[in-house]
């Protein structure tokens, strides 16, 4: 379970009818931009790009070592990782302020 109290969810279908609510676009045309938005995102990330929103965050991609030993949670045995790349989001400065007030007042028992 989480630290930290999820207050909403927000999916891609969400987003995009909030878009859709606060323009005059059409509903397909939001939905056709922001496929393609995730597309482009993806097949950077898939070429190892990294992609910087200024204001946002930035996502990169890190390699990860394999380690050997590693026990596994549920049955308890012994196996080897293999050598691995993760996608790594960085949130910006903004994004970061905007979102502090938010953890402090969900997460009584942090440490301040």
């Amino acid at each position: 379970m989480s630290k930290h109290k999820q207050i909403n969810k927000q999916t891609k279908t969400s987003i995009v009818d909030a878009i859709y609510k606060k323009s005059d676009h059409m509903l397909k045309d939001i939905h056709s931009v922001s496929d393609l938005f995730f597309a482009e995102m993806f097949q950077a990330l898939e070429r190892g790009e990294t992609i910087e929103i200024r204001g946002f965050g930035t996502f990169s991609v890190q390699f990860r070592k394999g380690r050997k030993g590693m026990r596994n949670p549920k049955t308890g045995e012994l196996v080897d990782t293999a050598d691995h790349s993760v996608v790594v989001f960085r949130p910006g400065k903004i994004l970061s302020a905007a979102v502090r007030p938010l953890v402090e007042e969900d997460a009584p028992d942090a440490k301040r």
